[in-house]
């Protein structure tokens, strides 16, 4: 197995390389890494100063990139991205404390 690495793009906290083995060429796979520490400092002071009674609510700030990537592979409608913002687990990504979904 001859596997090989290479990084093809590494800013703005993101970071993607792809892997492949040449004696399967038929197959890449891409790791993405992305630096969140800075997204929940942001979405925090952004939480902080959304007025809650706004009519333009801004709901989610930062979601990574691997999501939106999976949101368009199995093509998400507004249930599914209402369910994954209301998942407690993803409250890092949240800016309007309340519910999405109904």
């Amino acid at each position: 197995m001859a596997e090989s690495k290479f990084v093809y793009r590494n800013s703005g906290g993101v970071r993607r390389t792809s892997i492949w083995d040449d004696d399967r060429p038929d197959r890449l796979v891409v790791h993405t890494e992305m630096d969140l520490g800075r997204i929940s400092e942001n979405n925090q002071e952004l939480r902080e100063l959304h007025p809650r009674r706004s009519a333009n609510k801004l709901l989610a700030r930062g979601v990574p990139l691997t999501v939106a990537e999976q949101a368009i592979r199995e093509q998400w409608d507004e249930r599914d991205w209402a369910k994954w913002l209301d998942d407690p687990a993803n409250a890092i990504f949240r800016v309007w404390p309340g519910r999405v979904g109904r």
